[in-house]
């Protein structure tokens, strides 16, 4: 009995740090992360946060390599209002109602769209973003 229960304990700890409470967390480090290169202009550091195929969209758009397409783009950050996570998918507002969406990669949270300003009804169009994959 003692050692089932010990084992139960185990699991509890190993799996506690993986539900969504950590997972929005990561997701708005990565978003955090992201516009804190930004704001220092080091756009090698942003682009460390965009997933593979996003900086390949950006790149094959503006004509240049991501670390200077990102950081003449003009984003602006607001404060973090809200985070949502759905499996693999992730969604973060802003104060300001912009948004931004990650996926979860196989290296973690990736930004997948950032600049995102709504459009319209959700059910037509909700988002247009700047920078997507």
């Amino acid at each position: 009995m003692l050692r089932t229960l010990l084992a139960l304990a185990l699991v509890t700890l190993l799996v506690g740090g993986c539900g969504p409470g950590a997972d929005r967390a990561t997701a708005r480090a990565v978003t955090e992360r992201f516009f804190a290169a930004l704001g220092s202009g080091d756009g090698a550091r942003a682009c460390a946060e965009l997933g593979q195929d996003t900086r390949s969209k950006l790149e094959s758009q503006e004509q240049k390599p991501c670390r200077e397409a990102i950081t003449g783009l003009g984003l602006k950050s607001a404060p973090i209002a809200h985070v949502d996570i759905d499996i693999v998918k992730a969604f973060v507002r802003f104060s300001n109602g912009d948004a931004a969406f990650l996926d979860e990669g196989e290296q973690g949270w990736e930004l997948s769209a950032v600049g995102c300003k709504r459009q319209g009804t959700p059910n037509e169009h909700p988002y247009d973003c700047d920078v997507e994959d």
